[in-house]
């Protein structure tokens, strides 16, 4: 069997489609929200089967235009554990 130009193009499309997606996988663009003192209530309270939501409204406590601002570059969204994960 003769392998064509036609073949080999769609070989190398792919190959390029499957280094891709093993480029992009496992990466994590958010930080995590840190194992600390300040952060234990909300570990406890998702440990318990806590309500994302309810457990979120505690960050803007801390992380609002005063005390904590977020960077100017962050999402305005008040959906923190989406992309910030507890360890």
């Amino acid at each position: 069997m003769k392998v064509t130009k036609r073949d080999l193009l769609a070989i190398a499309a792919v190959v390029v489609v499957i280094v891709v997606l093993i480029m992009i996988t496992g990466h994590e663009k958010a930080k995590r929200v840190p194992a600390d003192e300040k952060h234990r209530a909300y570990y406890e309270a998702m440990k318990k089967g806590g309500n994302r939501i309810e457990v979120e409204r505690g960050c803007i406590t801390c992380h609002n235009s005063q005390a904590n601002p977020l960077p100017t570059k962050h999402p305005p969204k008040e959906q923190c554990l989406i992309c910030h994960k507890l360890n």
